[in-house]
């Protein structure tokens, strides 16, 4: 799969069903996504949501999304976040930003 919400949304299917008392979601997101398209995807949220994201530097290994940088607000900080999410193929966002 390569959505993040992919994932958690057969988790969710699964864990309604009568009778299930555990789940192990191991489902694996396809790792395809470039630092760019995530950047990008921060810049879409930014110009959406007037915030500011040049202070914002994304660093991509793998699935793994990392989050470094200065954001003026804790608003900002979950909108990069979820940006980060939406892009394909991230299974992992580690967010670093710094509330200033």
């Amino acid at each position: 799969m390569p959505w993040y919400f992919q994932s958690s949304a057969a988790e969710a299917a699964v864990r309604k069903l009568s009778g299930v008392v555990g789940i192990a979601n191991a489902i694996t997101i396809k790792p395809a996504i470039q630092a760019d398209d995530v950047k990008h995807g921060i810049e879409d949220a930014k110009r959406n949501a007037e915030f500011e994201a040049n202070q914002i530097r994304v660093v991509v290994s793998g699935g793994r999304v990392t989050l470094e940088g200065k954001v003026k607000s804790w608003r900002e900080r979950v909108l990069a976040e979820r940006a980060a999410w939406a892009a394909p193929g991230v299974s992992v966002v580690e967010d670093h930003l710094a509330v200033a």
